[in-house]
């Protein structure tokens, strides 16, 4: 019985590979998506660094988001990213999203200073950038 079983096994696997290697194969992530969870990391992080007084936490973490940005900017130029809403104007969501990054070069250069007053309005400012984004493009 166990060895019709196995058999049975065997020859699926060699007639139908592609179901096995379907089930194996993880899905590919919206790279828009991949760069949203990287930056809650770096929001998550940056507000420990601000309530611990820590300027050098903060830079690393959004780093991964800035390379991330330009596998996002590749799939929007190739027309692979559809926005939850208002996709139909996407040229505006690429200026907004121009806009943040370079506020996130800010939050970064007054991290390097050690300038927490900076950092934490900077902070404030890029908050209130993703609700405006996701007000815009998400929810």
């Amino acid at each position: 019985m166990k060895a019709a079983v196995i058999s049975a096994i065997i020859i699926v696997m060699f007639v139908f590979p592609n179901i096995v290697s379907a089930q194996e194969a993880a899905p590919v992530e919206n790279p828009l998506k991949t760069e949203m969870k990287l930056l809650d990391s770096a929001f998550k992080n940056l507000i420990d660094s601000l309530i611990f007084n820590s300027p050098r936490t903060i830079e690393e973490p959004f780093e991964e988001v800035h390379k991330a940005k330009e596998k996002t900017e590749a799939a929007l130029k190739k027309g692979l990213i559809k926005l939850p809403k208002n996709n139909n104007k996407i040229k505006e969501f690429i200026k907004m999203d121009e806009e943040f990054h370079h506020n996130m070069e800010g939050l970064i250069e007054a991290s390097r200073k050690g300038d927490m007053k900076k950092v934490q309005d900077i902070t404030h400012r890029l908050l209130n950038d993703c609700v405006q984004c996701h007000n815009r493009f998400r929810n």
